[in-house]
């Protein structure tokens, strides 16, 4: 699918190398530059797998990797001759410091008119915050999402969106460029791509002037759709409308709810919530998770046990397992595009490729 598009990682930790992995999982070549001491996230362990964090490992597969120091005048010039050469280049330094190393998207795109160049950063390129830190910790606080959510998600959330909004605009920037030849600067912001992806909520304190509170695994605007304990573990239930709060009323033996005058709509169950929940709480502890989930897969009610990762994967529904040629296992890239096989890669050894690239991109 991008079989010939070559892009140029200057990003490192997370939302950078995602997105040019996610590239490279559709064809691209993707060359990573890293300081002396490797990406930051090659260290970022344990657990490890050999000499590198597996945290790194699941962000760099399909790329080759050069030892580069870009105070040093010759590698300096080597990183503009591949940019120079590149379709794509990507970096997350802080807002100004690419410009100021002369990697900039106007000092670039000199030598380079078509280029399309991606900046990710905490808190956008412009505005009084852009020089803050903009760690994904530091985002899921600033932007509400731990504050809704009851604490911390367990994984990059911000940083993933980003990088998932970054690769959407430099793909769209690809197309425009295919039609028109005009390159293009894509600056996206992990505060923006929070915002954004929380859409539901930003909509209720911008349209309703209702700022949403802590809701935990609750939903704040559907109920019954949370998680549950059970006699043993936990369940999560959706109930999305009346013809699924219909079977679930009859899965748990409690048709007389339907003819609730408190539960007859979702508006109504969440007015009533905390009498509803009053009643489901005890129910579903007489239960084991994994029994509630037979119960109500039986009768079409959307719902899950509370499974760990590695149950997860064990999954009949996953699809995207893969071993890499080396031998390393991966969860390779969801998206399937008919007639496109994705060409995953092995992740590159901290500079392995420095000497190779030295020589192709010489003076």
């Amino acid at each position: 699918m991008l079989s010939g598009v070559f892009v140029l990682d200057l990003s490192r930790a997370v939302a950078g190398p995602l997105c040019t992995m996610l590239l490279g999982d559709l064809g691209a070549r993707v060359v990573k530059i890293e300081e002396a001491g490797g990406d930051e996230a090659r260290s970022w362990g344990p657990p490890f797998y050999g000499e590198d964090s597996t945290y790194f490992l699941g962000l760099n597969r399909n790329k080759e990797s050069a030892i580069l120091d870009l105070k040093n005048a010759e590698d300096l010039a080597l990183v503009r001759r591949m940019a120079a050469r590149a379709d794509i280049v990507v970096e997350n330094f802080r807002p100004g410091v690419a410009a100021r190393l002369g990697l900039g998207y106007d000092e670039l795109r000199a030598a380079r008119p078509g280029l399309i160049y991606g900046s990710v950063s905490g808190f956008g390129q412009d505005g009084p915050d852009r020089d803050r830190p903009g760690y994904d910790l530091i985002l899921q606080a600033a932007s509400g999402l731990m504050h809704t959510s009851g604490g911390k998600m367990s994984f990059p959330v911000a940083d993933v969106l980003a990088s998932l909004f970054l690769q959407q605009g430099l793909l769209a920037a690809m197309v425009r460029r295919g039609i028109s030849g005009e390159g293009a600067y894509v600056d996206v912001s992990l505060l923006d791509s929070l915002l954004a992806a929380m859409s539901p909520l930003t909509a209720s304190a911008l349209m309703a002037g209702i700022d949403p509170k802590p809701a935990g695994a609750a939903h704040a605007s559907i109920v019954p759709y949370q998680v549950f304990a059970c006699r043993e573990g936990q369940v999560s239930l959706g109930v999305t409308n009346e013809r699924i709060w219909g079977r679930f009323c009859g899965a748990v033996g409690r048709a007389d709810w339907l003819a609730d005058a408190r539960y007859g709509t979702n508006i109504l169950r969440n007015e009533n919530r905390r009498e509803l929940l009053a009643e489901l709480e005890p129910l579903f502890l007489t239960r084991t998770a994994m029994e509630w989930e037979g119960v109500l897969r039986a009768a079409e009610v959307p719902c899950a046990a509370v499974r760990t990762v590695a149950e997860a994967l064990a999954l009949p529904g996953v699809r995207s397992l893969w071993t890499l040629d080396d031998g390393l296992p991966v969860f390779g890239n969801p998206v399937r595009i008919s007639g496109q096989e994705s060409p995953l890669g092995p992740v590159p050894k901290r500079g392995e490729h420095t000497e190779l690239l030295r020589m192709e991109f010489a003076g």
